[in-house]
């Protein structure tokens, strides 16, 4: 074999290589941590919110409460150390949209953004209005905000079936309890 087939023949199995390990496919990353069926006090599918996720070895919850009993809550989800998820619970005088609140966070660009009045939704995160039969603050919308600020890029099917199960929850908690 000629030493220019030789360099062709690493040079190929070099970008085969790279190409591999950029797909993720060269990787043993997984999941070393249980994934969390509650969200800082709301329930959520466990299985939903794992696509969500990267891999990593430990994970943990911190609730963050910034204005102390106003009811505006974030649960940041830390792989590793790192945030990597933030799921959000926040008041909104009514007539906000589940669009201007969406344009409002970070990590969602507005031409990124699908949905409708009360639900938009994309690969970095969504807003959602949640249906409160007793709000605790009556006169005022809530909103289920997953934000996704970590290196993962989820399938949007993946960020729109946690954000309905999500706001689910929150229907369910003290939120929406008088």
């Amino acid at each position: 074999m000629t030493s220019e087939r030789m360099v062709r023949g690493s040079t190929v199995a070099l970008i085969l290589c790279a190409a591999a390990l950029g797909a993720g496919c060269g990787t043993d990353e997984k999941k070393e941590y249980a994934v969390p069926d509650s969200l800082c006090g709301v329930k959520v599918s466990a299985r939903l919110l794992s696509p969500l996720l990267p891999p990593g070895k430990s994970v943990k919850l911190e609730h963050k409460d910034t204005l102390l009993n106003h009811g505006n809550i974030h649960c940041n989800v830390k792989v590793d150390g790192k945030t990597v998820f933030i799921a959000t619970q926040t008041w909104r005088d009514r007539g906000n949209s589940a669009l201007s609140m969406a344009m409002i966070q970070p990590e969602m660009e507005p031409e990124m953004l699908h949905g409708g009045w009360h639900f938009q939704y994309s690969e970095k995160g969504a807003a959602m209005r949640v249906d409160c039969r007793t709000p605790k603050k009556p006169g005022r919308d809530l909103f289920a905000i997953p934000r996704i600020p970590g290196p993962q890029k989820p399938d949007v099917a993946d960020v729109k079936a946690f954000t309905k199960n999500y706001a689910k929850g929150v229907a369910q908690s003290d939120q929406c309890r008088r």
